[in-house]
Order: C-alpha cells, then sequence, then structure tokens
C-alpha cells in the first residue's frame, strides 16, 4: 500500500479566492493517498468555515478543526501534527499553491536520497504574476553550513519530513515567527538529514501584510538568537533552545521603524537588481547600509550563499 502524507494548513484571515486556489492544489495532487488537516485559527472567519465544509463534504481527505479562539500558527501546526495520521507530513500555506506533482516527486525524493526533511525550489508571485524564482542550496552539508551562517536553506510552506522526525523532536517551537528555523536547526543538531529537491514546486504568494513581513525584526532577533544556539550545538552536541528568551525580548518602536525602512529599501534593491538596473540598485542598497548595520550581516550571507552554491555543485559534478 502507497504511503500516507498528511498536508497541514493553518487558515487564519486569507481571501477565499486564495484559499481556494491552495485547497485545490493539494486535493489535485497526482498522488492521491493524502488526507489533508486544516485548522482554522480564527473561529469567527464563517467564509473560511463554510468554504472547507463544502470541501469536506465532497472529498473525505479533508479534515477540519476550527480553534475556539486565535491561537497562531505554531498552535495550529501542532494541533494539526497532533491529528496527523501520514507515514510523511507535508507543510502547505493558506495562500500558496502547490504544483500538482509536488508531493509525489516530493515523495520520490526523500526516499530516494534518503532524507528525513526537503524542501524544494519556489516562484514568488503577486497580483502582477512571478516575479522571482529561488536556486536553493540541495544537499545537507552545504544547507548545515548556511544555517550556521544565519539563514534557514528551505522555505517553510515546502517542508516534507518523515513521521518519525515529529515522533522524536516533538512540535513546533514558540519561537516567534521563526518555528521552522528552530525545527530545520533542532532536527540537525538531532542527526536528521535534510536536502531540497531541485525543481520548482510551489507558487509562493508574497504578501507585504504577511505576520512575518510585518515582524520581520522580531524574526531577525530571534533568528539571530536561534543561530547561535545551532552554533553552540555544533560545537558541543547539545541544542539548548530556551523560550525565556522570547518571553524577555523588548524591540523598541524606533528599532522597528528602522528595521522596515530597511526590509523596503532592500527588496526596492532585489527589484532593481532583477531588472538589471545597477545603479540603481547600488543606489538602494547604500541607502539600506546607511539605514541599518544589520544590512553587512545580509550581504555577508548572501555571499556565503553564492559560494556555497558554486562549491555545491562541484561536488555534485564530481558523483556524476
Amino acid at each position: 500500500m502507497s504511503s500516507l502524507i498528511s498536508v497541514i494548513m493553518s487558515v487564519y484571515n486569507e481571501k477565499p479566492q486564495w484559499l481556494k486556489e491552495s485547497i485545490e492544489s493539494i486535493l489535485n495532487q497526482s498522488y492521491k493517498n493524502i488526507e489533508f488537516i486544516i485548522v482554522i485559527d480564527n473561529p469567527l472567519n464563517k467564509k473560511a468555515i463554510d468554504l472547507i465544509n463544502n470541501y469536506a463534504l465532497k472529498d473525505k481527505r479533508v479534515k477540519l478543526f476550527i480553534n475556539d479562539k486565535n491561537m497562531g500558527l505554531v498552535y495550529s501546526l501542532n494541533r494539526g501534527l497532533k491529528n496527523a495520521n501520514g507515514d510523511y507530513i507535508a507543510r502547505m500555506d493558506a495562500d500558496d499553491i502547490s504544483h500538482l506533482n509536488r508531493l509525489e516527486k516530493q515523495l520520490k525524493y526523500i526516499k530516494e536520497e534518503n532524507l528525513d526533511l526537503i524542501g524544494s525550489n519556489i516562484n514568488l508571485f503577486n497580483e502582477n504574476g512571478v516575479f522571482f524564482t529561488t536556486d536553493k542550496l540541495l544537499t545537507h552539508k552545504y544547507i548545515k553550513k548556511l544555517l550556521a551562517k544565519g539563514t534557514i536553506g528551505i522555505v517553510h510552506p515546502t517542508f516534507f519530513a518523515k513521521r518519525e522526525l515529529f515522533d522524536k523532536l516533538g512540535a513546533y517551537a514558540n519561537s516567534l515567527h521563526t518555528e521552522d528555523k528552530e525545527l530545520l536547526a533542532r532536527a540537525i543538531c538531532n542527526n536528521f538529514r535534510v536536502g531540497n529537491i531541485k525543481d520548482i514546486l510551489l507558487n509562493c504568494r508574497y504578501n507585504n501584510q504577511s505576520i512575518t513581513k510585518t515582524n520581520a525584526i522580531y524574526v531577525d532577533r530571534v533568528g539571530r538568537y536561534i543561530t547561535k544556539v545551532f552554533k553552540d550545538c555544533l560545537m558541543s552536541g547539545k541544542y539548548n533552545f530556551d523560550e525565556k528568551y522570547i518571553k524577555e525580548l523588548k524591540v523598541s518602536k524606533k528599532e522597528i521603524e528602522n528595521y522596515n525602512k530597511k526590509q523596503l529599501l532592500i527588496n526596492e534593491a532585489k527589484a532593481q537588481l532583477n531588472k538589471k538596473n545597477y545603479l540603481k540598485f547600488i543606489y538602494l542598497l547604500l541607502k539600506a547600509i546607511i539605514s541599518s548595520k544589520t544590512v553587512f550581516s545580509t550581504i555577508k550571507v548572501n555571499i556565503y550563499l553564492k559560494i556555497y552554491r558554486v562549491l555545491e555543485q562541484i561536488e555534485i559534478r564530481k558523483s556524476l
């Protein structure tokens, strides 16, 4: 019998059309042996509840759970995990669109490469269409190296993992919008092997008002803490993530304003680079550097990423 895949999605206030496209991209997968666990994190969102109930009436693979009140993404994902029966766990966001062969390809890849958690490349899109396609590192060795430099190398909505990983590690931690990075760090520190399939398997909707974007400074601060914990683990073999750090984290209004200004400038600079407007790219990058010291660490990480990509490709070619 084919492996059961549990797809876990949390829904809050996504637009009904976005939600519909997202749900149908999973229900229409080429791989059919799935259960689709959807957790509503806003019990007042009647439109979403009615929409999902209609799908559940037509397709028994859909399982709906409704939180009594808004509990946040981590709680909702963990509720989904608790009710999952699959041999494999796949993540999905309520405003993204999975390519129709995503699960089939990820299942085949994780088995063939003997990995425990994988992701894939994605298309970033908005109302104007696709504007960026990722080129992720593929191998455990270099994703691990990149994480030690400060950046997660697997896109969370593309997470696809063996059930055993969650059985051993437990649930997502309350790490303040960095639950994906924390889980990946914990997985690697517990000797699970990770990777990315080269294929583009998800269209990820870029939304400036998403929780991650509006809380970017917290993502940065907690992300730095996770990097420190991860590097300490690589040295000592002990992973000591403490949620007390999250509870005691304080950020001023001025710091948030400066960080958000820097983020907007970097995003504009990236857009100009993609358009090959190099002078404008340099101008915007310099403005970002002046507005925030953290830009230097971002630049450094991107340099390491480029170096690791070249080294990885050399090693892959040698192994063929």
